[in-house]
């Protein structure tokens, strides 16, 4: 080459190195971007998800709060305020005080007064201990069950828009069809021995409990929410996958997106934990018993917290997964030592017959697709799950993993089978 030649060459090779250094940088600020999205759609995902099952499925709203039946606080809150409702509503002091004022008008000691104090709190402290063991009973608790159902059913009618068979919504109205109270009272007294009150026919009384034009706003919201529990899971996976393939180099794509929804995770759980610190330090002064409101809040965010946390364990299952896959030495160590395994249990099938070739070379031809497929299997299969917990991840990932070991025994098998 002449020198022109070679300086012309140098100066394309310069705009070649250029040119793709740029294009390599735009395709990571993309990934990057399309990662970030997708972790922070995750998290909402978790977080819609929860308030769906909360807000609009029964069962699950009871299973949340049928605890609180049993626990400690929640029962001598509850107590308290039973006690003071009764000994308020009776006039417990009014009463005794008149009984200690008649007495003394009939002659008795003026001290007897005096006594009206110590037993208007020896009968509180009574009632209070016999509501107490009241609310211990599996008969308080079958009520509280009862009655956490009834409210939240009613509550999604109203935000739902159906037709209960007590409570009815519809347009911009709230009504109760207290002909159905009617006709369970009726049957009560009838087996009481109230037999004439079955000459009562049952009948449909409408009654409007609410009429608001904002209601038809709120469905909307519910229905939005609804959506979003349902299709948010699904989309934070397309945009992450979309954020791998985008990225130059895959294997970092994937390792970056675990780390920043690990991240996101981290930090909704910090959030919660300072939420829940700030809360309960600042309640108002109507609440006596703190911790009585403790144990509402974490039984209401149980369920949040643990889905998050599991959704850290997953993304601590990938980037275990994606280090391992990288060039680092423990990395390779580790492969050569399970390649080692898998060879040798593939010469072991060998020896099983000519079938194992075949199905060995048919895994062979799709051993890509068939490893994602596996993958994507476990983690759909998560995101339909009943909230699926760190067993569940743990169990799922050994589950694709022993898939995964059992095709490549196959593949192996029919390469000992060819040699």
């Amino acid at each position: 080459m002449s020198a022109d030649e070679r300086a012309e060459l140098e100066r394309l090779r310069a705009q070649t190195t250029a040119g793709g250094r740029w294009a390599r940088a735009g395709r990571w600020t993309a990934a990057c971007a399309l990662l970030l999205v997708a972790a922070l759609l995750g998290v909402l995902a978790v977080t819609a998800v929860y308030l769906k099952s909360e807000v609009l499925d029964t069962e699950t709203y009871v299973q949340t709060v049928t605890p609180l039946a049993e626990n400690t606080a929640v029962r001598e809150a509850l107590a308290n305020r039973l006690t003071d409702e009764i000994v308020t509503q009776t006039d417990v002091a009014g009463l005794a005080s008149q009984v200690a004022k008649r007495l003394v008008a009939e002659g008795a000691p003026t001290r007897v007064i005096d006594l009206v104090g110590p037993a208007v709190s020896g009968l509180t402290s009574f009632l209070h201990d016999q509501i107490y063991k009241l609310l211990g009973t599996t008969e308080f608790q079958d009520i509280w069950e009862q009655v956490n159902r009834l409210a939240h059913s009613a509550v999604v009618t109203v935000l739902t828009g159906r037709q209960g068979q007590v409570l009815k919504s519809s347009g911009t109205t709230v009504t109760i069809d207290l002909g159905a109270l009617l006709s369970a009272a009726k049957q009560q007294l009838v087996a009481e021995g109230m037999t004439f009150v079955s000459r009562v026919p049952d009948v449909s009384i409408k009654y409007e409990l609410v009429d608001s034009t904002k209601l038809p706003t709120v469905r909307t919201y519910t229905r939005i929410l609804d959506s979003a529990g349902t299709w948010l899971p699904f989309a934070a996976i397309a945009i992450l996958i979309a954020g791998v393939l985008a990225a130059p180099n895959r294997r970092r794509g994937l390792l970056t997106g675990v780390v920043m929804l690990g991240l996101a995770a981290a930090l909704m759980l910090g959030g919660l934990a300072l939420a829940r610190t700030y809360y309960l330090d600042h309640l108002p002064s109507s609440v006596r018993s703190p911790a009585a409101a403790a144990a509402v809040v974490d039984a209401i965010l149980r369920y949040l917290i643990a889905a998050l946390q599991t959704l850290l364990v997953v993304a601590a299952v990938f980037v275990v997964g994606t280090l391992l896959a990288g060039p680092s030495r423990p990395a390779h160590a580790l492969r050569r030592l399970v390649n080692r395994g898998l060879d040798a249990a593939g010469r072991g099938l060998a020896h099983a017959g000519s079938w194992v070739s075949a199905v060995g070379r048919t895994l062979a031809g799709a051993r890509g697709v068939i490893q994602i497929v596996l993958v994507l299997a476990g983690v759909v299969g998560l995101i339909l799950a009943n909230r699926p917990g760190v067993a569940a991840v743990l169990w799922t990932t050994l589950a694709v993993l022993v898939l995964c070991a059992i095709m490549e025994i196959f593949i192996r098998g029919a390469r000992a089978v060819t040699a």
